[in-house]
């Protein structure tokens, strides 16, 4: 009789558990790319996954949670990519206007994936705690420097990331256009007290 690895077995479990939650969350973004979380549902997850509608709620409650997975991951990728050019830049200020340039930058290049963003945003669950955590970092540090008159560091954050997403629904809806990144983040830094860049 073989010796059964039970530590072995439960790790590949979690590995296949893994798998079939990306294959989810996958199916979700290419759904969400195209509509709002409203319009789509299960039926449409479980069929684009190639899963059961069992296995869709093993991994996800509703659609908003699995939107909010899709965010999650979105804000994730996209704060792994700044993430090292981000962090070459001493000025709290120049962090902060550097990610929101690439940020939209993205977004006009890419429709599809400003879509999905907006989509996910929608979710219960807070959109890009990653990319949050790192400008609410920004903010205080630039509070504790005298640089923006708005002290509140959630409040400052609710300001950017909320000008953010309407820069982005702007783009979808009317197309990019080439001064909006620069003016769109002017207008951020003058909401949150700084009358240049």
């Amino acid at each position: 009789m073989a010796k059964v690895d039970l530590a072995r077995r439960a790790e590949i479990g979690r590995e296949k558990r893994a798998r079939t939650r990306a294959q989810i969350v996958e199916a979700g973004a290419t759904l969400l790319g195209g509509r709002t979380h409203e319009a789509i549902t299960v039926d449409a997850v479980v069929e684009a996954a190639g899963v059961a509608k069992g296995t869709f709620y093993y991994h996800f409650k509703s659609i908003g949670d699995l939107a909010a997975a899709v965010g999650a991951g979105l804000s994730q990728s996209f704060d792994e990519l700044l993430s090292p050019a981000r962090l070459e830049r001493r000025d709290p200020i120049e962090r902060l206007s550097f990610a929101f340039m690439k940020f939209l930058e993205r977004a006009s290049a890419d429709t599809d994936w400003a879509r999905l963003v907006i989509q996910s945003s929608q979710s219960p669950i807070e959109f890009g705690m990653g990319v949050r955590a790192n400008l609410k970092a920004d903010i205080e540090e630039a509070i504790a420097q005298g640089r923006v008159s708005v002290r509140d560091v959630e409040l400052a954050a609710d300001i950017a990331i909320g000008i953010w997403l309407e820069v982005t629904r702007g783009i979808v809806a009317r197309g990019p256009r080439p001064e909006t990144t620069s003016q769109a983040l002017d207008a951020t830094l003058r909401a949150l007290g700084l009358s240049q860049r």
